[in-house]
């Protein structure tokens, strides 16, 4: 029986909104420069970012496992969030939207409704529920940590 997950991560980042989306959506396209996310690899970038589109992703986890993802663009707001169905080792919906916050801040928050598929996960869910849990907390750290050192690598 698939073991059902739901995260919200918050990522506060000094830039404005509209900046932080473009990096996301350049991470997001073909031909993008590699990803700032450490763990997060885009195997197969989406052709855009638009309903229908869809996109796989790797996932390593700080426990050694991977996930491998599909997803599928459900709606796009251009700038403000994007929702996106998926598919492979997790299933579920998930949302990640870009709200400005404090003078030329922002917050990025994540949200994602995900079952797992694989069958090692499921049957030891009941045991390593809250490694499974620490790690999800690790990769999105690394994430928010990688998208500051981008931005400002880039110069905001």
């Amino acid at each position: 029986m698939p073991a059902s997950y739901s995260f919200t991560s918050r990522w506060s980042v000094p830039l404005a909104a509209p900046r932080v989306w473009d990096e996301v959506e350049r991470m997001l396209r073909p031909g993008a420069d590699g990803t700032w996310w450490p763990g997060v690899r885009i195997v197969e970038p989406a052709a855009s970012l638009a309903p229908g589109e869809h996109l796989q992703l790797a996932v390593r986890s700080p426990l050694g496992y991977r996930l491998r993802v599909r997803l599928t663009i459900d709606a796009v707001d251009p700038g403000r969030s994007l929702a996106a169905s998926s598919d492979g080792d997790l299933q579920g919906t998930g949302r990640l939207t870009v709200e400005p916050a404090a003078e030329g801040a922002s917050v990025l928050v994540f949200d994602w409704d995900v079952a797992t598929a694989r069958r090692w996960m499921n049957a030891t869910a009941w045991v390593l529920r809250p490694a499974f849990e620490r790690a999800h907390a690790h990769v999105m750290t690394a994430g928010e940590r990688g998208l500051r050192a981008r931005l400002e690598q880039a110069g905001g």
